[in-house]
């Protein structure tokens, strides 16, 4: 059954950052997007490199390590190996849809 979960307040992620934040076990990357926010698994699918700490070019993240990128929408994801999240803030509340 699909879940909302809390994982960071609007206010710890101001347009044009990143922040990584864990949830049962599993880093996630949050990405602001001059008011959108975005966010995928933080391990890059190529190498294991921390995503949250890449750059955003035209609606992508770019791999600090290798420079590989990958497309942060949810919607019709490349088969790429990244896991992507839908994501509401909700009264100030960052909050992504976890299937379970």
């Amino acid at each position: 059954m699909p879940n909302w979960i809390t994982l960071a307040d609007s206010r710890d992620l101001p347009p044009g950052e990143s922040l990584a934040v864990v949830h049962e076990k599993e880093s996630i990357a949050l990405f602001n997007v001059n008011g959108d926010v975005f966010a995928t698994s933080n391990c890059c699918p190529h190498a294991a490199g921390p995503l949250f700490q890449g750059f955003i070019e035209h609606g992508r993240v770019v791999c600090p390590w290798h420079a590989w990128s990958f497309p942060l929408s949810p919607d019709d994801p490349p088969n790429d190996g990244l896991r992507r999240y839908r994501v509401r803030v909700d009264n100030g509340a960052i909050q992504v849809l976890i299937d379970e």
